[in-house]
């Protein structure tokens, strides 16, 4: 379990920059998210290679 939330990376909305979660991450993933504040929809791709 992490018990530091500093060292997290953090994904924001690219319009309203509004906090959307934070990850730590091993692996890849691939994220689309809507922002409750502008409606947004944001797309995260981490690719670990």
């Amino acid at each position: 379990m992490i018990k530091d939330f500093s060292e997290m990376d953090q994904f924001r909305c690219p319009k309203c920059n509004k906090l959307l979660f934070k990850y730590k991450l091993r692996g890849s993933i691939q994220i689309q998210i809507k922002c409750t504040r502008c409606s947004t929809i944001a797309t995260l791709i981490v690719d670990s290679k």
